[in-house]
């Protein structure tokens, strides 16, 4: 029975994506390099890589492009991971890559060898593609705000229309009203499935400094009765599993 369940779960996403195939992608790719490497790679991605994805966007491969750098790692192991996010039009441009041979500005053998380097610094990487459910004042023309929070969910696969209702209509506007962040997003993951990768949602969260990330978490929680049951009720749904401050570093659009 169980398995006949998980079997009908994973029918029902196949049967919601092909339903939902006009919603924007989010393709993210975690780099980590030692903390050695760093000045030498950002210079890499500045010279070369703002190219390369100004030329991807060219090329309608993508909408835009950004890299992150996570300010809170788990461990400090002497690495420093940056997160590269390149923003897609819809299910049918995924995985398009126009072959690029040379960039504006830069010789053949230069690129070949900027790129050979940048790609030697990474020690670790991994990738996660998610599409976005609702959002706002995520500045996707225009770049996105200087610092982020996205926040790792481990939703209940039968309760996923819940979850998705229940941030949309009632985080959303809560947020947009609260005017802390400068932007939000809700994005499920559509690459990783099964027990053994249970994270299938993020939420992300924009902000212009550090200071109202900080000063949130700061707080102590006083709830009464009827707040409490509530928030009860959305732990039965979600399990917020980590979260990740980032600050941006380079934007393309």
């Amino acid at each position: 029975m169980k398995k006949l369940l998980g079997l009908l779960v994973l029918s029902l996403s196949f049967i919601n994506a092909e339903a939902q195939n006009d919603e924007t992608i989010l393709e993210m790719w975690y780099g980590e390099i030692n903390n050695t490497d760093v000045a030498k790679h950002l210079e890499l991605e500045k010279v070369y890589f703002t190219k390369f994805h100004k030329q991807r966007i060219a090329n309608g491969d993508i909408l835009g492009w950004d890299m992150w750098e996570i300010i809170n790692p788990e461990v400090n192991a002497m690495t420093t991971t940056y997160i590269y996010v390149s923003l897609v039009k819809d299910f049918e441009t995924i995985g398009k890559n126009t072959p690029i041979e040379k960039l504006e500005g830069v010789s053949k053998e230069d690129w070949e060898a900027g790129l050979e380097k940048a790609m030697s610094h990474y020690i670790r990487s991994y990738g996660v593609t998610t599409s976005i459910k609702g959002s706002y004042g995520t500045q996707e023309e225009n770049g996105p705000s200087n610092y982020a929070v996205i926040n790792y969910m481990e939703v209940d696969p039968y309760q996923t229309a819940a979850y998705e209702k229940m941030e949309i209509e009632t985080f959303l506007p809560m947020f947009k009203d609260q005017k802390i962040r400068n932007g939000w997003a809700l994005h499920k993951v559509l690459n990783h499935f099964g027990s053994e990768k249970p994270i299938n949602y993020i939420t992300a969260d924009f902000y212009s400094s550090l200071q109202p990330i900080y000063e949130s978490r700061n707080g102590s929680i006083a709830m009464n009765e009827a707040d409490t049951k509530f928030w009860k009720s959305i732990d039965a749904i979600r399990t917020l599993k980590k979260s990740h401050i980032l600050r941006k570093v380079l934007s393309v659009r």
